[in-house]
């Protein structure tokens, strides 16, 4: 179930909260950081719609016990309120360009995640002349190809930018599981597409009141 909404101001004004909330004792990311793992999910990962025989999940529970209340902005404006996770037991893996290093970030120590995007372009097709001949031959076509990196801000009022090699991310809402959608570094569309047609997650952001919101404010609109 995906809701298509004005969610500019909504999602902006969602960031400035996070971005001027105080640090506190609760929000040591080293403490974060310092867990072992997020909550084990022990429940099946399927949405409850798969399952027959089993009534409807009602949209305040999740199939996964680390799941975490939010809603996911998409590159052409539609707006994905639910239940947010990735791979079990897994913290998003970033790398740190500037560090030459790695970082591991549990999701419970994250308040949002933006896409930032480094390039995007339409790229010519071609293919090889033939086997064993170093010639390239273009066919006219033009296909859309985009560079990202991610920028997390996190709960200690820091934040972190860099690349993720391709991790998944599922939205589920009741009956309804979005996913997976790939945050990774490079994207690749087809021929004949446009840059608008190579939809990327634009930005995820950690809130209970705001996916109550969106569900509020538009509780039966789906966008197709």
């Amino acid at each position: 179930m995906a809701f298509a909404l004005p969610v500019a101001a909504t999602l902006g004004a969602t960031l400035l909260a996070q971005s001027s909330k105080p640090a506190g004792p609760a929000d040591d990311l080293e403490y974060w950081l310092n867990q072992g793992k997020t909550a084990t999910a022990s429940a099946p990962t399927r949405p409850a719609a798969d399952d027959i025989g089993r009534p409807p999940r009602p949209t305040d529970q999740s199939s996964r016990e680390d799941a975490l209340p939010g809603a996911v902005e998409l590159s052409n404006g539609k707006v994905l309120p639910g239940w947010l996770y990735t791979t079990a037991e897994k913290p998003w893996v970033l790398f740190i360009e500037s560090e030459q290093r790695w970082r591991s970030v549990p999701f419970l120590a994250v308040l949002s995640i933006e896409a930032v995007v480094d390039e995007e372009k339409m790229e010519q097709e071609w293919r090889w002349k033939e086997m064993g001949v170093p010639e390239r031959v273009y066919t006219g076509k033009e296909y859309p190809t985009r560079r990202l990196q991610w920028k997390f801000h996190l709960i200690d009022d820091t934040t972190l930018t860099g690349t993720i090699k391709g991790q998944p991310l599922w939205v589920e809402l009741g009956q309804t599981r979005i996913g997976p959608m790939v945050l990774h570094e490079r994207s690749k569309g087809e021929p004949g597409q446009k840059l608008t047609d190579l939809v990327y997650v634009k930005r995820i952001i950690v809130s209970r009141r705001l996916m109550d919101q969106v569900l509020k404010e538009s509780p039966t609109t789906q966008a197709k």
